[in-house]
Order: C-alpha cells, then structure tokens, then sequence
C-alpha cells in the first residue's frame, strides 16, 4: 500500500473546491482554503485541476487526491481520460481519483484501462469515485486501491439520495478488500465519526467545510422559510441544446434539464423543445409543492424588451427571428415571463451570482463558437435601443483581416474563437488523431487537453489567440474603463496561463497601463449560466 494511502488511515481529508460560479474559484482562493484547513489538522486534501494542484503543492507536503471535472451537458466526469491524470501526477497529485460508475460517457477512456495506464505508467494509486455497491466491486477488482462512496446521489438510479448512505458504506466496508473512503453528503463531525467506526478508512468532507456559501444558504434558508417561495424557471436556448432549472434567489439551479433544439427543423421544432423543457422542470417542481413564480428565458439573437420578441436572429435557429417568444411561452404556462438574450442573460449571472457581484462596472466576455458578451455600469446591465449592445466580437481588430461571419472582415471573433484555434493549432503543424468531422467541440476540448500538457502546437495557439484578444480587450478599456474584464467560455476552461497572458498584455497595450492596472480575469459563472441569468430576470420582475 502506497504512503500516501497510509497517512490518510482514520483522518479527515478535505475537499477544497468551488462549483462553478462561486466567488472562490480560483487558484489563489483555493490555495488559502488548502492552507487553512491544513493549518485545522485535516491529514489530506482533495483538489480538482492541475493549476490548483500545482499551487497547492509549493507549500504543502499532505497527500493530494487529484481529480480533473469535464462536463458534459450538466454532469461531471471525474478524470476522463489519461491525459487529464498526467497531468494531475505532473502538477503533484498523490493519488488520482477517476468516475467508476457505471454511466457511458460520449468520449475519454474506459476507467478500467486507466486504472491499468496509471499504475503502469505513473505509478500512483487510484482511487475509485462510485455509486453502487455493484461499481465498488467491479472497481476494486479492477485495481482500484482505494474505493469512495463519492458519488452516490449524483448518478441516475441514485439521483434522489440526499443524504449520506449508511447502508452503501456498511456494505462496501464489509465487501470490498481494499480501503473504502466516505465522501458524500457528509455534514457534520458526529457523521464523519461515525464514518470512521463503521470502518471507512477515511473520510473526505467538501462542502460543508469549504463554501461559506453553501453553509450560509443552509442557515438564511432555516431563519427565512418564506425565500423558498421565491423560486423561478430559468431557460437558456442554444443552437445545440434547450438548457432549464429551478432557480432560487441565490442562484442555486435544481432540477436542471437539457433537450435537444432540433435546430434544423426551424420554429416550430424549436419551440416544442423549448416546451419539453419547461414542462419537465415545472412537473418536477410541482410534484415537490413548488410553484415558480415565473420563467426567464435566455434566448441566441437580439431581444425586442419592450414585448420579448426576436428582433433578430441568425442561421443558427432558422426562423426564430419575429418570433413572439414572450407571448407564445406566457400563452402555454400561464405564468409571467421574461426573454433576454443569451450573452446578456451569462452577464447577468456574473453580475448576481459571480465576481460582478462586488463590481459596479464591468465588461463580461464569453469566448466559444463566437464571442458573446455585455456591459454592465453602475450594476446596470446595457442592452441598447434594438438589443445589440456589448456585441464585443464584432468589432475590428484588423483592417480588411479574416471573414468575419457578420460580413465585415478583420472583427475579434474572426480571430479568437473555437475555428480560430483550431486554425491556429493546424498552422502550427498540430494534428488530432482520427477528428469526428464537424465536431469543432471535440477539437478544442483536444487541443486545450494538449496545451495544458504543454504541447507546442497547441500552446502556440493558445498565445496567438491572447495577443488578438488582449487587442480587442485594450479597445474595451479604453471605450469604457472598467474595474474588470472578466473572460469565460469553453475554449478558455483550465487555462488560467492564458487568461494572465492576455492580462499582461493589455496592461503592455494600454496608455498609462502601467498605472491604470487593467483587471483581466477568469469569470466564476458556470455552464448554467444562461438559466442563472434568465431567472434573475423574475426575481427583478417579482420586486
């Protein structure tokens, strides 16, 4: 049995981590918590992503379970594949957790052959994260060296488990022969005691040490039981998926769905999308005695305010510009409604739920197949006479450069985007074995895997990307003079080095950037964004 293994024998391990959108979740934020809880006596640490592990690991000798989260939709995968444990080991893991269950995810490697790859290769333990007692056997007799009940209540059959499960704990400390790690809704010491006299080996405790939030909405929500009645049904419509939630006044999402748009079949598909979604969060509410108190809806296209129509829309949703969006979904639901654009209703998240909460002017962009974004002053958020304001992509970085979609040429989306890296990428010599065709998502995820290991082709596309986006970010400044610019989106996840590149080169750009300190950083808004900002909508309508 390894050492690390050893020293976490009938201690407390702490899980220093913070969900998407959480003020906390960044790297030197985390590294305070790692200390913290260290300075209280905790014997190991559980920490998500090399950059925090890294961080970590300068000033710290405790065991580290590393893990790498990947989304998918709006579940996790744990460690996806061997790239992701590389470079977990790389930055100082001591063990590297992966997701055992049973579930079938649509990429990564098989979690058997990573068990195999990783204690041939980088010779560390593996812990094994399940739901089951079924996957705990099946994992520990693949190898696994460790086995935690880490994700009981967050598969499908379990999904309704809100509470740690005794019975899961007794039966895998009985059966499995290799130590068993209670993880999961653990929320007191009495429960972490008891853990630890039924014969797990260790107990690893996150939210209820780690997020002042989460503790804080367990106590408001105690002396408040009228804030419960304060619920609203977000909806985020992208070209690709029909995103909704319950939302409550602290942003928390449950009940989260997703469906297919069905883009191409035009209005009337998309519609009845958008329909399944809402019925489905609206049931599941009322099956609970909930009833929202309306719907925020978060749509791609520009927003006519005054009636919640689609003033404009592109190719991406075929026939939705003109669409009475507000009128149709208030006609179907009987409940108030509200329709904000998509990049607005991501700001609007930021500005209520993120790091725009302590901000009173900002710029928010998100950076995916596009660039989307908004402007907030004076915590308003700017939306402009016909819906267009903060359409920070199109402007002009580059006099007669690339084709931009919008028609223009040389604007920063033509530079900074997922087919710009990966032209950028290509031009550099970089290549991804066996591609999907069409599937731009899948390349990017690839090559910012590869840049994160360090790879040259990919790192360089990554630089060439910062130098156009410090530009377009240099112009936003001098426009505007924010306090911050806050960057997000899927091609800049796990990237914390280009978002300080970009930073410092739009302090090199600016007139007196020396001295004006421009503050670039990583937004904390998760992928329910769009749900988060659409709901807030209600909450303002509400008051």
């Amino acid at each position: 049995m390894s050492d690390a293994l050893q020293e976490l024998r009938g201690k407390l391990v702490v899980s220093c981590q913070a969900a998407p959108g959480d003020p906390l979740e960044d790297t030197e934020t985390i590294r305070r918590i790692a200390r913290s809880v260290a300075g209280g006596g905790a014997a190991g640490l559980r920490i998500n992503s090399p950059e925090h592990i890294a961080a970590i690991r300068q000033e710290s000798t405790l065991p580290i379970i590393g893990i790498q989260k990947r989304y998918h939709g709006e579940t996790i995968h744990i460690t996806p594949d061997f790239a992701s444990a590389a470079a977990l080991a790389a930055a100082g893991a001591s063990i590297i957790a992966l997701d055992c269950t049973a579930r079938v995810w649509p990429d990564g490697d098989p979690w058997r052959v990573l068990i195999e790859r990783i204690h041939r290769q980088l010779k560390l333990p593996v812990m094994a994260d399940v739901a089951t007692i079924e996957e705990a056997l099946a994992a520990a007799a693949a190898g696994a060296d460790m086995v935690g009940t880490t994700l009981n209540g967050y598969t499908k059959g379990t999904r309704n488990n809100h509470f740690f499960s005794w019975p899961l704990l007794a039966a895998m400390v009985q059966q499995i022969p290799v130590p068993v790690a209670a993880e999961g809704h653990i929320s007191s010491p009495e429960e972490a005691r008891q853990a630890l006299s039924m014969g797990a080996w260790c107990v690893i405790v996150g939210s209820a040490i780690t997020r002042p939030g989460t503790i804080a909405a367990k106590f408001v929500r105690a002396i408040s039981p009228e804030r419960a009645a304060a619920l609203a049904i977000g909806v985020d419509i992208g070209g690709t998926s029909i995103k909704a939630g319950l939302v409550d006044p602290d942003g928390d999402v449950t009940l989260a769905t997703q469906v297919p748009t069905e883009a191409t079949g035009g209005r009337d598909v998309i519609a009845a999308s958008l329909c399944q979604a809402v019925q489905r969060v609206l049931s599941a509410a009322q099956s609970q005695g909930l009833q929202p108190a309306g719907l925020g809806i978060a749509s791609a296209g520009a927003i006519n305010a005054q009636d919640g129509s689609v003033f404009a829309a592109t190719d991406n949703l075929p026939g939705w510009a003109g669409f009475q969006l507000r009128a149709f979904v208030e006609d179907r639901f009987r409940l108030p409604v509200w329709v904000v654009n998509d990049a607005h209703a991501a700001v609007l998240a930021e500005l209520h739920f993120g790091l725009g909460r302590s901000l009173s002017d900002f710029v928010a962009i998100t950076i995916g197949t596009g660039i989307g974004g908004g402007v907030v002053c004076g915590r308003k958020l700017l939306s402009g006479r016909h819906g267009f304001a903060g359409s920070i992509g199109h402007h002009v970085i580059h006099e007669g450069g690339r084709q931009c979609n919008c028609g223009r040429r040389g604007c920063l989306e033509a530079y900074v985007s997922t087919a710009a890296l990966i032209r950028e990428f290509e031009e550099r010599g970089g290549s991804i074995p066996d591609p999907l065709p069409n599937d731009l998502a899948g390349l990017t995820l690839q090559i910012n895997q590869l840049a994160s290991t360090g790879a040259s082709a990919a790192v360089g596309a990554y630089q060439a990307l910062a130098t156009y986006l410090a530009e377009g970010i240099a112009n936003i400044f001098n426009l505007f003079d924010p306090e911050a610019v806050l960057i997000s989106g899927g091609l800049v996840e796990g990237q914390p080095q280009f978002v300080l590149s970009v930073a410092e080169q739009v302090a090199a750009l600016l007139h007196f950037g020396s001295k004006r300190k421009p503050c670039v950083k990583a937004a904390t808004a998760g992928r329910l964004a769009g749900v988060q900002g659409a709901a807030t909508l209600v909450f303002e309508g509400q008051k």
